[in-house]
């Protein structure tokens, strides 16, 4: 292998695990969030408010990834508020078990 080669090489992998990384660390920011979201709200009597309320701050940080200029910082926001809104909607059952 070519020492040009070689580098390249070592670049892409470094790219892959950073990409990996910051994937991981959107979906566990994601999940942390929609878990004190819930642990916040699950007793409120205002279910519609409170789901009105995850919606629009799921909708609220995709636009404002749309607003950055930086690829690796849209891919962030977006898989977290994905992550969240997931979690959040879908992960009612596992978060009381958790709490109790």
């Amino acid at each position: 292998m070519m020492l040009g080669q070689e580098r390249q090489a070592q670049q892409s992998s470094a790219e892959l695990v950073i990409r990996g990384t910051i994937i991981a660390l959107a979906i566990l920011t994601g999940v942390g969030i929609a878990f004190a979201l819930w642990s916040l709200l699950h007793a409120s009597p205002a279910t519609v408010a409170v789901t009105g309320a995850v919606a629009a701050l799921t909708l609220g940080l995709g636009l404002i990834s749309l607003a950055l200029p930086s690829r690796t910082a849209r891919l962030f926001l977006v898989l977290m508020a994905a992550s969240m809104a997931l979690a959040f909607f879908a992960g009612a059952g596992a978060f009381a078990a958790l709490s109790s």
